[in-house]
């Protein structure tokens, strides 16, 4: 599992290590956090190495706006990294409404992730 807040060094092995990237990530207006806003922008640094991989990648997200519109600025950056990095895109979950982890886990997005995992 790669976590946020380890070396570059230890970032870019975990992810050149791996055979599939999963972005788990509140929304924050409108986009991914922080936090893994930077591992992404580390990629940069190694983007040759991670399309030659052709890795598989997946989003999962929440947020507690229910709009239809609430994800698109993230769909849209996720597609273009799925693209620019030549990446296998393995589905999303986008938990609209979700505001608490009692909203979370009363909805129909937890078993949508069970299911996204299952049949990877």
């Amino acid at each position: 599992m790669l976590r946020s807040g380890g070396s570059g060094s230890g970032i870019r092995k975990a992810v050149l290590d791996a055979d599939m990237i999963v972005f788990a990530t509140p929304l924050y207006y409108y986009g991914m956090s922080a936090q893994l806003k930077i591992v992404v922008d580390r990629f940069c640094a190694y983007n040759s190495s991670i399309t030659r991989k052709h890795m598989k990648l997946a989003l999962l997200t929440v947020a507690w706006n229910s709009d239809n519109w609430t994800f698109d600025a993230l769909e849209s950056h996720y597609r273009t990294l799925v693209r620019y990095l030549d990446l296998q895109e393995q589905g999303m979950v986008l938990g609209r409404g979700c505001g608490t982890p009692s909203m979370t886990k009363h909805s129909q997005y937890p078993e949508m992730a069970y299911k996204l995992g299952n049949r990877l």
